[in-house]
């Protein structure tokens, strides 16, 4: 297997330097009013994981659904290319860039909280497994939907419903229906790594999200031929 596909996505996002750049952007002055606040850190952690997790599966169900509509999708896969490596390599390429995109607004965000450049750093990691996972999820979301909007919509709900999971909104009481989901849900390890920083207890969920990071490419590459099958159908007005 070739990393083409990889390759040319990472070409494409760095060649697109008034895009690269709004891509920093906006998360960063998203960041920024927050940090310098005075704003709890149970609510300043929440923000900055809705809008991290937001930003992943958005930035990769979007695109995709975007090049279903205009049959990029179709002429690739005609090349032979199996639809497992297409989709996996994409979301691979959208993971880094999208580690690369949000690192200033993490550091700002873990600046603001206290953190030490050790803990950034090991969060950085954390982010990246997060964003992997929400790149998946996209992709998964993409192949649901039938248009742009459908798309923006199922994103949305969808990654604000494993959000609630994981504990972002709320601390379920122990022994409940929510503690279990929260066990295992992926995006607590980000939620709680944030939280930490500010010297609140240790973060949890880390063999969650690694579950979820081995776990859900190999359920993607299993179901990849009906996921692009789907894919295609967006062409085709169906």
């Amino acid at each position: 297997m070739t990393l083409l596909v990889a390759e040319l996505e990472l070409r494409t996002a760095l060649a697109r330097r008034r895009l690269f750049l709004l891509n920093v952007s906006v998360p960063l002055l998203l960041v920024i009013p927050i940090a310098l606040s005075a704003a709890p850190p149970f609510h300043a952690a929440a923000v900055y994981t809705v809008l991290f997790v937001l930003f992943g599966t958005f930035g990769s169900a979007i695109p995709l659904v975007r090049d279903a509509e205009a049959g990029l999708l179709e002429r690739i896969l005609l090349t032979g290319l199996h639809p497992a490596d297409y989709l996996l390599q994409r979301s691979g390429a959208g993971t880094l860039v999208d580690a690369l995109q949000l690192c200033p607004a993490l550091v700002v965000a873990a600046g603001g909280m206290g953190g030490s450049p050790a803990s950034i750093a090991g969060l950085w990691l954390t982010l990246t497994t997060s964003l992997w996972i929400a790149n998946l999820v996209g992709v998964i979301v993409a192949s649901v939907a039938r248009s742009l909007a459908e798309t923006a919509l199922f994103s949305a709900v969808t990654a604000l419903m494993i959000l609630h999971a994981s504990g972002v909104f709320r601390t379920p009481a122990s022994g409940s229906v929510g503690a279990t989901l929260q066990g295992v849900a992926p995006f607590r390890a980000l939620h709680e790594g944030i939280l930490s920083l500010s010297g609140g207890a240790l973060a949890g969920g880390s063999t969650a999200l690694l579950c979820w990071a081995f776990g859900l490419p190999v359920a993607t590459a299993l179901l990849a031929r009906g996921l692009a099958s789907a894919l295609r159908a967006v062409e085709r007005g169906r």
